[in-house]
């Protein structure tokens, strides 16, 4: 990875960074500062006048730099970068085959390299074997319900009484309570992390799980034509294992601070969040 390109993710992983560009997508022409920071804090609450300084003197110029955005402070327009393209067909599904036909398959990964698993229920079997193995901390995120499964419960509830502290997050509020009500003792929270929920004709993520900080299940869904869903997953084992460290990058300090984040501590707070 050359340095251009490890600047390039790194600006991907802020989520301001990242709202920017699917406000500019979203958009049927460049929009001006103000139009932009408009946009923005109908989404996030923010004050306009501080949200147009922030844009001007930080965000936009390092997005453009990288040519993510074209920022004309002339004219005071933004639009869409040169990048837009080479985004799509990165993460085109024959690109993302051909990434990860790569990379070692099979049921195991090592510390260099990234391992493949094809199917749910492939999926399922490893994740559950990862709850018997966690000894410290399991960390899961379901991008939706459709993947709860009764039988994974038994590998939690183990992995609980052994003293792993268990994590689990999702957007459905449904789902949420399918985990408190099975798992009392988990830490149940709804995650903000919109990289994983934005709507896109990209590959989505379909679940997320670390295991002891040196273990990541990526699950990604594959949909044909006709509508029909598959599950492939990247697997990384070890703490220098290039997956796990992207995935560690991107969820920061976020694994600390999870209590925080739960239904219950928010809900107890003395005034809206």
């Amino acid at each position: 990875m050359d340095l251009q390109e490890e600047g390039l993710i790194r600006l991907l992983t802020e989520s301001t960074n990242r709202a920017i560009l699917t406000v500019l997508t979203n958009a049927s022409h460049g929009l001006s500062v103000t139009e932009l920071s408009e946009r923005l804090v109908s989404e996030d609450a923010g004050g306009l006048d501080q949200t147009v300084i922030s844009l001007h003197h930080n965000y936009l110029p390092r997005l453009d730099e990288v040519g993510l955005i074209e920022y004309d402070r002339d004219e005071n327009v933004v639009t869409e970068g040169s990048y837009s393209e080479a985004d799509a067909e990165w993460m085109n599904v024959d690109v993302l085959d051909e990434l990860l036909s790569q990379c070692r398959t099979g049921h195991k990964a090592d510390e260099n390299t990234v391992g493949r698993l094809e199917g749910r229920e492939a999926v399922y079997d490893y994740c559950r074997d990862l709850a018997d193995r966690a000894t410290d901390e399991l960390f899961l995120i379901y991008a939706s319900d459709e993947l709860l499964d009764e039988e994974c419960l038994p590998h939690a509830e183990n992995a609980i009484d052994r003293g792993v502290a268990l994590y689990a997050g999702t957007k459905s509020r449904e789902a949420r309570e399918f985990f408190r009500d099975r798992l009392p003792d988990a830490t149940i929270w709804d995650p903000q992390m919109d990289w994983m929920y934005e709507q896109s004709s990209h590959p989505r993520v379909s679940r997320l799980i670390v295991a002891d900080r040196e273990t990541v299940v990526v699950g990604l869904w594959d949909e044909d034509a006709d509508g029909t869903k598959t599950e492939i997953a990247m697997i990384g084992d070890g703490k220098t294992n290039p997956l796990v460290v992207l995935v560690r990058e991107l969820l920061g300090p976020r694994l600390d601070h999870l209590d925080y984040q739960s239904d219950d501590f928010l809900g107890a707070l003395p005034f809206e969040t």
